[in-house]
């Protein structure tokens, strides 16, 4: 037996239940943020989010079924900022970076559980944490963008100003 398999436990329900609350709550919010933000490329990367978010969802939903798990609500205390969010409380910024933190938080949780997983339940573990990384790359480049222009989530021109810059 090696080191691995000795210290490798089945994901709990408490932990599948946290994993899959935040898939929805994620969900969600980038659904949302599609549907409200006028930026094209914004509007098209929050899609491909929400539809990461919905495969996690169905993925998770298959391991639930396989382990007989019984389904636990967890109370994501973070989520609190999502009304901001949508009232326009928080800036383009401070959003960005909202949302940046969330992803790190939940890729760091992942890859937690990677670590001391049973093999059976490691490939979903990693494939959960490796599209919080790319969501986490790509929020990192709209941040930028954000810190050029302060509007940019609102800027229908957006493939314009990346071509061409702003006239």
């Amino acid at each position: 037996m090696t080191s691995t398999e000795a210290t490798s436990t089945r994901i709990t329900d408490q932990q599948l239940g946290l994993i899959f609350q935040y898939t929805m709550e994620a969900y969600k919010t980038f659904q949302k943020l599609a549907e409200i933000l006028p930026n094209p490329m914004t509007m098209m990367m929050f899609k491909h989010f929400a539809v990461d978010e919905r495969e996690a969802r169905d993925l998770l939903e298959v391991k639930y079924l396989s382990l007989g798990a019984s389904r636990v609500r967890v109370t994501l205390g973070g989520d609190l900022l999502f009304q901001d969010m949508l009232e326009g409380d928080l800036s383009y910024r401070e959003m960005t970076e909202f949302l940046i933190a969330r992803e790190r938080t939940m890729e760091r949780k992942l890859a937690e559980l990677t670590r001391s997983a049973a093999p059976a339940d490691r490939n979903i573990l990693i494939y959960l944490g490796a599209a919080k990384r790319a969501h986490i790359v790509m929020l990192e480049r709209e941040l930028e963008l954000i810190r050029i222009y302060p509007d940019w989530y609102k800027r229908e021109d957006a493939e314009s100003v990346i071509v061409h810059g702003v006239t």
